[in-house]
């Protein structure tokens, strides 16, 4: 008597640890349910529905180059052209240049020095940060760029790429710390 006693209190105490378990299931698939749906392999993000330049305005840590851009009369290569990889510095990264030299650059008097400076900032074709290591020294639309990887930091010509890479539908945009300069023999370079 004692073991059906047994029996059936073990076979009560399974019944109850299964509706608990399948309760927990259910609130979680709820909860799952009504949070916002996770982006699966092949799906686009909103970036993706736009091009670099609408990326680069709609993120606002961008204004000076956005504004560089312009300048340079480029916006229509970053809407229509592609794909690039672009290495768009921050606003932080011009505000970080010295002030002869951000001015030579945005101060309006050197469109075709700015062009270049630009073109250096873009590769063709898209580039994770994946294929840094592998590429090593790509060629950009003018000039050649070093890409490493130092203890898991990204790196362009020794300056640090931020690892939030952004897709966008005509390329990519890696975030930097500073602004590429071209080594340059045309004499394009206002202080040369």
């Amino acid at each position: 008597m004692k073991t059906l006693y047994r029996s059936m209190w073990m076979a009560a105490c399974l019944a109850l640890a299964a509706g608990g378990m399948t309760s927990m299931a259910q609130a979680q698939s709820q909860s799952q349910s009504q949070s916002a749906p996770q982006q699966q392999p092949g799906d686009r993000t909103d970036h993706e529905e736009q091009t670099l330049l609408e990326t680069l305005k709609t993120s606002g840590d961008f204004n000076t180059l956005v504004q560089a851009i312009e300048d340079a009369d480029m916006s229509d290569m970053l809407s229509d052209g592609g794909p690039y990889t672009l290495f768009a510095p921050t606003d932080e990264a011009f505000a970080r240049l010295p002030d002869s030299e951000r001015q030579a650059l945005l101060g309006g008097e050197h469109e075709e020095w700015l062009r270049k400076v630009l073109k250096y900032h873009l590769l063709p074709g898209i580039v994770p940060a994946s294929e840094f290591k592998a590429l090593g020294r790509p060629q950009a639309l003018v000039g050649q760029l070093s890409l490493h990887v130092d203890n898991g930091q990204y790196r362009v010509n020794d300056i640090a790429v931020d690892r939030q890479e952004t897709r966008a539908k005509n390329g990519i945009i890696h975030p930097i710390e500073g602004v590429l300069i071209p080594w340059d023999a045309t004499g394009l370079r206002p202080d040369s």
